[in-house]
């Protein structure tokens, strides 16, 4: 075979590889539109949810990377408290809109109570056992007591309210709230006061800055507390001074009545890291109390401990 009829078998092996690159793209393009949601799925999906809908309940999208348009439908079900909760014990029902076959990694193990499927979407909804949640300390950090120890001495962290919140945005850290206890303007990280912290999985939560300054405690006291069974604490560092794994281990001691009933170490790479204590002696049984949160750290250098609390009656069922 000569060159001359090399050069058109060649030209025409590679208009065919063209040809099929093209076949390709279109097919893919046929089956990505195929699996595209439509609008009104969402729309119609999200109005029967809201038809249903009760207080207590929760909604949840399943993949989680279509967050954005489950608060487009339905963001006016969504709290902070919701967006940035610790688990579900205070809620009595989980909504889920559904694509492509999956299942929120929320969910019971069960089969859900309400199964639809609208278009695209599937609606799932289960009913939760819930704890009598008794007590949320993120909502009542106006009221804590929080002090600073230096040098063996103790001092009141003042209560302040700038005209409005600092910092936050990407790479920058949660954002300092307008209103916190303030402990040393000197060091301006050392606050105490509700925030919203992206975790070691970057999942927004509702919690507690309270960083840590050092051996000597940061304590926020909460006087009078319903004290149930139990307390259910989760504490986390900002994810990206937690990620390289570089720095030393927080300490989280809780007191009741001035007694430890639990103490949780955090280090890097533990995420949102959940303790159970329990709040009730052999005897006799108390009803209230008053309960501390003590922070320390060896080395308080970057050390965004934020936590969430709540004390809890009877067992899920």
């Amino acid at each position: 075979m000569d060159g001359a009829t090399k050069a058109p078998r060649r030209r025409g092996t590679i208009w065919l590889i063209f040809l099929a690159l093209a076949i390709v793209e279109v097919v893919a393009h046929v089956v990505v539109r195929a699996r595209v949601v439509e609008e009104d799925d969402w729309e119609r999906a999200a109005e029967k949810v809201r038809s249903d809908w009760r207080e207590g309940d929760l909604v949840v999208v399943a993949p989680e990377w279509a967050d954005p348009l489950l608060r487009k439908h339905l963001g006016d079900r969504i709290t902070l408290e919701d967006a940035g909760r610790s688990d579900l014990a205070q809620y009595r029902r989980l909504w889920a809109l559904s694509i492509r076959g999956h299942r929120p990694a929320e969910a019971p193990d069960h089969a859900p109570e309400h199964d639809e499927q609208v278009g695209r979407v599937r609606i799932l909804r289960w009913d939760l056992p819930g704890d009598a949640v008794l007590y949320d300390f993120t909502e009542h950090v106006p009221d804590a007591q929080v002090t600073i120890v230096q040098d063996g001495r103790e001092r009141a962290c003042a209560w302040r309210t700038d005209p409005r919140p600092r910092g936050g945005g990407l790479g920058a850290g949660p954002i300092t709230p307008a209103s916190r206890h303030a402990c040393d303007p000197r060091r301006p990280w050392l606050w105490v006061g509700t925030t919203v912290q992206d975790d070691l999985d970057l999942r927004p939560r509702h919690c507690v800055w309270q960083h840590p300054a050092g051996r000597e405690p940061i304590r926020a006291t909460f006087r009078d507390v319903p004290l149930g069974e139990r307390l259910v604490l989760y504490a986390d560092l900002y994810y990206e001074h937690e990620r390289d794994r570089e720095h030393g281990p927080v300490h989280v001691a809780v007191h009741v009545d001035g007694e430890e009933i639990g103490r949780m170490v955090h280090n890097d790479g533990d995420g949102w890291k959940r303790m159970v204590a329990r709040t009730q002696p052999a005897e006799p049984r108390r009803e209230r109390g008053d309960v501390t949160i003590e922070v320390t750290a060896p080395d308080p250098h970057l050390r965004s401990l934020c936590w969430a609390a709540t004390t809890r009656g009877a067992e899920a069922r």
